[in-house]
């Protein structure tokens, strides 16, 4: 009994003394209290930058570029805007097909470059786009084909009395039409 009293007490006397903290001393003496003092380089560094000094390059005044007068110019209008605005179509062609609505397309551009020859019609839609105005759109489930940028509804019947002689179930349709 005693032999265990003693090893319990031996055992809360390491217990103990494990369990205390060390010591508040410093690891390391620093010297010097003040923070953030700059450090002197010159007793270390031996580059001196005076032996490659070189005059400086005189700028140009003139300025080189092969941007066209026209387009410097602030008071120019853009030669070729293309802008959308509400307008009308002439629809020609709806399929649930897209091949039916590639033909049709082709086959538009076709009867349109024939169209654009003939001077008596030239009238009802003027020459001023550099590709015919054929224009195919898919809108689920179908695709239609549709011709012309106008502006008023009186333009687009105009045209829509000639274009029924080829595509007989063609009507004028509201669209977001080309302007130039």
């Amino acid at each position: 009994m005693f032999r265990s009293a003693t090893t319990l007490t031996l055992i809360f006397l390491l217990l103990a003394v494990a369990c205390s903290g060390p010591a508040t001393t410093p690891l390391m003496d620093t010297g010097s209290s003040e923070e953030n003092v700059p450090i002197d380089w010159s007793a270390h560094e031996d580059f001196d930058p005076e032996a490659y000094r070189e005059p400086a390059v005189a700028a140009s005044v003139e300025v080189e570029h092969d941007v066209p007068e026209m387009l410097l110019s602030s008071n120019t209008v853009p030669y070729y805007s293309r802008q959308e605005q509400p307008g009308f179509r002439i629809q020609i062609v709806s399929t649930l097909s897209k091949q039916e609505a590639d033909q049709a397309v082709e086959d538009a551009l076709a009867w349109w470059r024939d169209f654009e020859e003939d001077p008596s019609l030239y009238e009802l839609y003027p020459r001023s786009e550099p590709e015919p105005p054929v224009y195919q759109d898919f809108r689920a489930p179908y695709y239609r084909v549709r011709i012309g940028n106008f502006i008023t509804r009186a333009n687009a019947e105009r045209l829509l009395e000639v274009v029924k002689d080829n595509y007989a179930s063609s009507f004028i349709a509201p669209d977001q039409v080309v302007v130039e």
